[in-house]
């Protein structure tokens, strides 16, 4: 991993008196899905869903009781738009367990934010809990639950999720929740070590901690259209993922972007720059993938479905956090 040529002194230091102007980021996405009309109709429904999940966890974890007033149920909502009322209330379960998973070991509000060692039994218990509530291994012998709360969120979720989910939906999902946690445990450790990625290296872990990939891959449950195995691993998918990726977190790399002489002003207009490109080149990717499946136009229009399923995670979590109180972190 390469690293910034400030250090977090020297780049607080560049930014103290400065104002960060923020552009409208909503004329980027001028031709993606409006998250305004957007939001799934079940929303209201959903509510006392979430509102029961995150009063289970808060009874170990106290903290977690101020998410009921970010209204978690509207994040989903804004992201799967198109799912159905069973599928909606599935997919709040794993929205809610995300936001709250992540508060265990964040720098403002988890109990484990400054103990690597012990965060990262809590993530290797995490992992082992996705594997089995995911049924990855089917035929395999399960541990006993281990009664924590924020789990039991997740196994929840499992159960419901794996009714239709097909196995390789299923590992898919596994294996970018790892990515997820494995991210975040690069995060920390940087963060404790007051080290200051490039802005290459930032992408790399930021890509991961932002969580999208998890999202993305949900979007086949959220539509009930799954795509065949060979749409799935085409390159386009996954060059389609690392574009809406950066478009979701280009715009936290304010530190990993400054470099000596910069003022806040140059760099919030290279990052600017740089997620329109990253919008150009998903969109680029995606006309290649509807274009190569033109003659079948039953699939076509499957496939741009789930396209606009994952340009919808980018201006739904655009919309929740430029309209809330809170902004989610993932």
């Amino acid at each position: 991993m390469k690293y910034s040529q400030l250090n977090q002194a020297a780049i607080v230091n560049a930014l103290r008196g400065q104002t960060l102007r923020v552009p409208n980021l909503y004329t980027i996405f001028r031709s993606w899905p409006k998250p305004e009309v957007q939001l799934n109709r079940h929303h209201e429904h959903i509510k006392p869903i979430v509102d029961q999940g995150v009063d289970r966890m808060a009874v170990t974890y106290p903290l977690i009781s101020r998410r009921k007033k970010d209204d978690i149920a509207r994040l989903a909502s804004l992201w799967y738009p198109q799912a159905s009322k069973p599928h909606i209330e599935t997919l709040a379960l794993y929205t809610t367990w995300l936001v709250c998973w992540d508060d265990a070991v964040d720098a403002n509000e988890g109990d484990l934010a400054g103990d690597f060692a012990r965060a990262e039994r809590w993530r290797r218990q995490t992992l082992q809990m996705v594997r089995e509530a995911l049924a990855i291994d089917e035929n395999g012998t399960h541990e006993a639950e281990d009664g924590d709360p924020i789990n039991g969120v997740f196994r929840d979720f499992g159960s419901q999720f794996c009714v239709t989910a097909l196995v390789d939906q299923r590992r898919l999902l596994h294996d970018d929740i790892r990515l997820f946690i494995e991210s975040c445990a690069i995060e920390q450790e940087l963060r404790l070590a007051d080290r200051i990625p490039d802005f290459e290296s930032y992408m790399k872990m930021r890509i991961g901690t932002v969580g999208g990939r998890m999202l993305c891959s949900l979007v086949p449950y959220a539509t009930q259209e799954r795509l065949s195995a060979a749409v799935a691993s085409a390159p386009e998918i996954y060059q389609m993922w690392t574009q809406e990726l950066r478009t979701d977190c280009v715009i936290n790399a304010v530190a990993a972007i400054m470099e000596p002489g910069m003022t806040l002003e140059e760099v919030v207009v290279e990052l600017e720059h740089r997620m329109r490109l990253a919008v150009q080149e998903f969109n680029d990717a995606a006309d290649k993938l509807l274009k190569m499946t033109e003659s079948n136009k039953e699939l076509q229009q499957t496939i741009g479905r789930y396209i606009d399923g994952c340009r919808t995670v980018v201006t739904g979590t655009l919309e929740f956090t430029t309209t809330s109180i809170n902004v989610y972190k993932a």
